[in-house]
């Protein structure tokens, strides 16, 4: 770790990247709030995040615009756009002009899904091949502390200020990080032009998923362990209303553990990659996942608390490893298809399971959703197990460049 943040470029991107998120995570909750204020409904506030994530259907344009400029200049170019996109927030004064929260959100959503690819995409041309693991451990660590301090920042902030404060502060950190941005030095080769159709273009990166062993393998246990993993949403206030008996502010509590567990897990995700390959460290991160799921199925406080905790260090060792996976396996041309056709493989899964999961909370005991979460994650990890490469056969699946070849 001492030895990426030795590197001017990674702290520059480090940097700009926590500033960004601080805003994005103290926004949405401000937002949400302000919200629920003006309208009295639960549902409209809840609306507010879906318009978000709706932004994601993008994806997969989104890849290809990554692939066909530099990705530093578009980086830039998407930190100073966002900013005007958020201006008519300013112009909200009453429930009338709710379709505009959310207009808004869409298109902040849309901008989300230009800038993970593109950051993506861009991290194998700031650090060397060996620093991947932790570059992309310390985005996951400072992203995991920013989800226990921008909150909580702000909730308060909002409450002294108001929700126009949040969204100026918001404006400012993605000025931060086109700052930052700009003061990095990239070598980044222009983008070869191509003569296929766009059509074409965007299921490339599909394509090269399904056919490359190693990506094609993570999609499948990762989809598998998705199809389940959305039940969590369902099931939080209902471990601790039904299971622990407590009042439901105590998620608060399980959601400092998982915050906690996720600064350990992005923290821990490159030592353990060292030792294991990117590979295992999914599949670890998906027994972490089921063990979580097993220990919120009892009644006790601290089991609870530890299985959430758990569950926090799992996802950054899921999400480290299938990034330096796919940052290793696909050519730079294709990386940003690469990483918007994987995310949205395993964000259709997951949102299809939280729907299920909202539907059967209602006529299955909350612990029957718990132990399916963990034989889905179990079999997922027996999966990428069994599929490894051997280490042996390790150092020669990499071509000249660095890229895993097509099998």
């Amino acid at each position: 770790m001492w030895k990426l943040l030795a590197q001017r470029q990674a702290r520059l991107f480090l940097i700009g990247d926590a500033f960004s998120n601080f805003g994005s995570f103290a926004m949405w909750l401000a937002i949400a709030i302000s919200v629920q204020e003006r309208t009295g409904s639960a549902s409209a506030a809840g609306l507010v995040m879906f318009a978000y994530a709706a932004g994601s259907l993008l994806l997969p344009v989104s890849g290809l615009i990554v692939d066909r400029v530099r990705r530093r200049p578009l980086l830039i170019s998407v930190n100073l756009i966002t900013p005007v996109l958020l201006l008519p927030l300013f112009l909200i004064t009453g429930p009338d002009q709710l379709w505009l929260v959310y207009v808004v959100m869409f298109a902040y959503g849309a901008s989300s899904s230009l800038l993970g690819p593109a950051q993506s995409a861009l991290l194998p041309a700031l650090v060397s091949e060996e620093l991947l693991g932790d570059a992309n451990g310390a985005i996951q660590t400072i992203r995991g502390l920013l989800r226990i301090v921008a909150p909580m920042a702000g909730a308060g902030l909002y409450a002294l200020l108001g929700s126009n404060a949040l969204i100026a502060i918001d404006i400012i950190t993605f000025l931060v990080a086109a700052a930052t941005l700009v003061a990095m030095k990239v070598d980044e080769s222009a983008p070869q032009p191509t003569k296929q159709h766009w059509a074409t273009e965007i299921a490339s990166g599909i394509r090269y998923l399904g056919r490359t062993r190693e990506l094609r393998q993570l999609v499948m246990a990762c989809g598998l362990a998705m199809l389940t993993i959305g039940f969590f949403e369902s099931v939080g206030f209902v471990v601790v209303t039904v299971g622990l008996e407590h009042e439901p502010a105590f998620i608060g509590v399980l959601g400092s553990a998982m915050g906690v567990g996720a600064v350990v897990g992005g923290a821990t995700a490159s030592i353990v990659m060292r030792r294991t390959g990117e590979y295992l460290l999914v599949a670890y991160g998906l027994v972490a996942c089921a063990a979580c799921s097993v220990l919120l199925t009892t009644s006790y406080d601290s089991v609870v608390v530890a299985g959430t905790f758990l569950l926090g260090v799992a996802t950054p060792w899921m999400v480290v490893g299938t990034s330096v996976v796919i940052q290793r396996a696909a050519p730079s041309e294709l990386l940003g298809r690469c990483f918007a056709a994987f995310e949205m493989s395993v964000t259709v899964p997951q949102t299809a399971s939280i729907a299920l999961g909202a539907g059967l909370i209602a006529i299955l005991d909350y612990r029957i959703l718990l132990l399916s979460v963990a034989l889905a994650a179990t079999l997922a990890a027996i999966y990428l197990y069994a599929r490894r490469v051997p280490a042996a056969e390790r150092e020669h699946v990499f071509d000249a460049t660095g890229n895993r070849p097509v099998t």
